[in-house]
Formats: structure tokens, C-alpha cells, sequence
């Protein structure tokens, strides 16, 4: 957590870059897809880091909580607006909820970061109410994004991607909760590959097509 400590204030800037702005804009419409927010809702996001998604759900109606072990992070988020969205520092593996708590909870582009990504999805999974949603985003360890950042934190032992643990579809499963209902891929941009938004937003829907290219980011919904 000292690294993401380190990392607060400028955590958010790459998705102000073009590119970033792409990989944001994919990665939301495929977390949106999936977990199918309604108004009125209770949800958790589990590991909210600075709140973009926190407050993503609150701009729908949702009732958020988010919960991370980075006092830097929540720090951040909570500057962001005021009293929109309860944040909590909390360990993601010992929930301080009760069972049946949330209709919703997302965990996205964390289960990379944790040493123990079962126990946090039986953690989510718990306090979901009968009928809930666990969201789960991952970048893909076998896409071209996340062989980038494995190589970055091999060479950046100060970048956060020097502790991150990629995982791939097949690595969810053997430690989700149940049977996936839901899973969607996409990403299909390699870094290499973006150039403008605009044309990365029409590549993307070419590469979805091909059965060759392998999505960066994977999206699964699992419901209690």
C-alpha cells in the first residue's frame, strides 16, 4: 500500500492522456455492460483507489460505498466532492459489513494488486444480498496491455505495476466464488496500435470481430 501511497496524486493523470482516455472510455462500457447498475441500488466498490468508479455509480443513482487500504487514495477521492459517497479504509480480505449488505459490488483492475484475490472475492461475495451482482475487471495477462505493464515493472521497481500479479479468464474462474453468468472481452487495441481516440474507437470494433486478437481487459459478473 506505500506504493499506491506514493502514487495518490498523480494516480489519475493517465486517463486525462488521449490514450488514457480510450482505455477509460473501453474498460467503463464494458464494467456498465456487465453489471447493469439500477438507481436506487446499494453498491460497494472494492478497491475504489481515487473514486472514479465510486462516483461513476453515485452519477447513476446508486447508493456507493468504497473501500480501500490506501489512506493516500481515499484521501484523494474524498477531496474529489463532498459527502457523496462514504469511503472507508478497510481490508479487502475482512470486510467490516455483515452478510446480505450490497445489490452490487465491482472490483476492477484490483485482484492484480492483492495478495489473496480468493478471499476478496468470497469477501465481495458475502455481502452481497440474495439476487446481487460481484463485477470483476481484470487486465488480461495474456493481452498486449498486460504483457506492457508486466514489463514495466520489471524495469520501474518504482511503478506500481512492479508488484501486480496479471490474471487471465482461466485464473477467475478457478477462484471465483461460483459459475460466471456473464463475461465480456475487449481491448482489442494494443498500446502500439492507438493513435486518436476516434480511430482507436473504430479499431476496437474491427478487432472484436477477429477471432485472433486477444482482449486486453476481461469483465465477469457472478451473481449470489
Amino acid at each position: 500500500m506505500a506504493l499506491f501511497d506514493e502514487k495518490a496524486n498523480t494516480y489519475d493523470d493517465f486517463c486525462l492522456t488521449p490514450i488514457g482516455t480510450f482505455v477509460d472510455r473501453i474498460e467503463r462500457d464494458m464494467m456498465a455492460a456487465i453489471a447493469r447498475p439500477v438507481r436506487g441500488e446499494k453498491a460497494i466498490d472494492l478497491g475504489c483507489g481515487t473514486g472514479t468508479y465510486a462516483y461513476w455509480l453515485r452519477d447513476m443513482g446508486l447508493s456507493v460505498v468504497g473501500v480501500d487500504l490506501s489512506q493516500d487514495m481515499l484521501e484523494v477521492a474524498r477531496g474529489k466532492r463532498k459527502n457523496e459517497v462514504t469511503f472507508q479504509k478497510a481490508d479487502l480480505a475482512h470486510l467490516p459489513f455483515g452478510d446480505n449488505t450490497f445489490d452490487l459490488a465491482i472490483c476492477n483492475v484490483v485482484l492484480e494488486f492483492i495478495d489473496e484475490p480468493a478471499t476478496v472475492l468470497r469477501e465481495g461475495f458475502r455481502v452481497l444480498k440474495p439476487g446481487g451482482r460481484l463485477i470483476v475487471g481484470c487486465i488480461n495477462k495474456y493481452g498486449a496491455w498486460g504483457k506492457k505493464y508486466t514489463r514495466r515493472g520489471q524495469e520501474d521497481p518504482m511503478s506500481i505495476y512492479s508488484h501486480a500479479q496479471f490474471l487471465s479468464y482461466e485464473d477467475i474462474l478457478k477462484i471465483g466464488p461460483n459459475k460466471p453468468t456473464d463475461v465480456r472481452f475487449g481491448l482489442f487495441v494494443e498500446p502500439e496500435e492507438f493513435r486518436d481516440f476516434e480511430i482507436a474507437i473504430q479499431l476496437e470494433q474491427t478487432h472484436r470481430q477477429r477471432q485472433d486478437n486477444i482482449g486486453g481487459y476481461f469483465v465477469i459478473r457472478f451473481e449470489k
